[in-house]
């Protein structure tokens, strides 16, 4: 049986991601109810998703008990190879939720980068919601309690395209994720745990 990674002429790695999207925390509370969250996995032109999904979408949850949490226990499992590290895999999450006149707005974006290692690692990823640039639109955002929405959210992954971006942070999403790689050696990269 031929092992995955294993050949004379390949020259990819391969990188399995498993974890969840925990929860989300507001120090003062969420600011509506029934959020839900969208996840899309990004990565560079070198990297070619083999299995699990590049995106999905979460129940809607809300607070209970503790009211500043919100739990998700979102599963996230997928599997990249690529040729080279450039490009490292990220995930952005698009937050929605809804507002006081029970329509859906955004309630914030966050992004991590896939960890390298095996071992286990929980990161606490800032959520931050976009801001009009001029006073009537945020005059009228306040009002309606819809908040700006991002065109494209993948955008984040690339830091040079989201510089300008007006933003406040409000809150944070509990991500835990773990990675295990395989055919570095073969590539001469070492960045930990790699399993050959």
């Amino acid at each position: 049986m031929k092992e995955i990674g294993a050949g004379d002429g390949e020259s990819f790695f391969h990188l399995a991601v498993t974890g969840q999207l925990h929860s989300a925390y507001f120090p003062m509370g969420p600011d509506g109810g029934n959020l839900f969250c969208r996840y899309d996995v990004i990565a560079g032109p070198d990297w070619e998703l083999i299995s699990g999904m590049r995106s999905g979408i979460t129940q809607s949850a809300s607070g209970s008990g503790d009211y500043r949490r919100v739990v998700f226990n979102m599963p996230l499992e997928f599997t990249l190879k690529s040729t080279n590290p450039h490009g490292w895999p990220q995930i952005v999450f698009s937050l929605y939720g809804n507002n006081f006149w029970n329509v859906e707005t955004n309630r914030g974006y966050a992004r991590v980068h896939c960890p390298l290692s095996g071992s286990k690692r929980v990161m606490q990823a800032p959520l931050f919601v976009p801001k009009f640039s001029n006073v009537w639109s945020a005059a009228m955002s306040w009002i309606t309690g819809v908040n700006p929405e991002m065109r494209d959210p993948k955008t984040l992954a690339d830091g040079s395209k989201h510089k300008a971006l007006a933003s406040e942070s409000y809150g944070e999403l509990i991500v835990e994720l773990q990675a295990i790689s395989r055919g570095c050696s073969k590539m001469s990269l070492d960045w930990g745990q790699s399993y050959d």
